[in-house]
């Protein structure tokens, strides 16, 4: 019982570092679950909750503890979140640098086989190239991010678009080093959804929800094929992503000398919880 409970306290707040990294644009969701240990459950909970029945029970607990961290951090926090993303930007962003590497180690030792060979070298690579790729649209097209826009004068055709921006928002969210908020800033649905989530409108939230469930069971199952034919190749290109991610989120050296001490104590901090969460998974 008491290891039960432990469990479902752990994937909760999993969950809710996870919800919280999909609502800054550059930092990924997909990475945290990887670093924190639940990527791979995650990916096969998902891809074969419809064909492997006599694992859906395991699925479906699974999957709500996760989701429910999520959605609790999402809706809880996206406030606090976006006062400490205009208050204390570096802080806040050596914070989620520190989470991504202090679970690396638990990556690269995920498969038992991850000898450096050349296929896996362009695989490390070719995921570094497509989050650099990903940085530069972000340079050029990511400033628009402030949640102002009136939820309420969205028609049916604003609606489908925030549908579709789901779909591809929720493949990106579980695809490590691509935010799936990032995703939404270029499709300019990123100030729509964060102030639906602020003021809780239904309608866009409700198609922002079934496009994004769509697009992570069309992913998850790309991703699951991935694992299971090419592991280390696989694992390897995940590495290349999460690698490329800081260059993504590093917001650069605060001038203020009190800010880049409290930079490093966050930095350290987000280190030692992503450490200590991904070796209690691995229990």
């Amino acid at each position: 019982m008491k290891r039960a409970i432990r469990e479902t306290v752990i994937l909760f707040i999993k969950g809710g570092a996870i919800g919280v990294a999909n609502i800054i644009p550059g930092v990924s969701g997909g990475t945290l679950a990887v670093v924190l240990g639940v990527y791979d459950r995650l990916i096969e909970a998902i891809a074969y909750f419809f064909k492997k029945p006599e694992k859906r029970k395991e699925y479906i607990f699974f999957l709500m503890k996760v989701f429910t961290g999520a959605a609790c951090a999402v809706i809880l926090l996206v406030n606090v979140m976006d006062f400490f993303l205009k208050e204390h930007f570096f802080e806040t962003m050596f914070l989620f640098m520190g989470l991504i590497l202090g679970g690396i180690p638990c990556v690269v030792t995920s498969h038992k086989d991850m000898k450096i060979r050349t296929s896996r070298i362009l695989s490390f690579v070719l995921g570094m190239i497509i989050i650099l790729g990903l940085s530069m649209l972000a340079k050029k097209y990511g400033g628009d991010v402030v949640p102002v826009l009136d939820v309420s004068l969205l028609n049916n055709k604003a609606l489908l678009m925030i549908g579709v921006a789901g779909f591809l928002a929720g493949g990106a969210m579980i695809i490590p080093g691509i935010s799936g908020s990032f995703i939404l800033v270029l499709m300019g649905q990123y100030a729509v959804i964060i102030s639906a989530v602020k003021c809780l409108a239904v309608k866009p939230l409700i198609f922002m929800a079934i496009g994004a469930g769509f697009g992570i069971l069309v992913f998850s199952r790309v991703i699951e094929v991935c694992l299971e034919k090419i592991t280390a190749i696989t694992y390897y290109f995940i590495l290349g992503m999460i690698v490329a991610s800081f260059y993504k989120i590093f917001p650069g050296i605060p001038t203020d000398k009190i800010v880049v001490f409290y930079c490093l104590i966050m930095f350290v901090i987000g280190t030692g919880i992503s450490f200590l969460l991904s070796k209690v998974s691995a229990r």
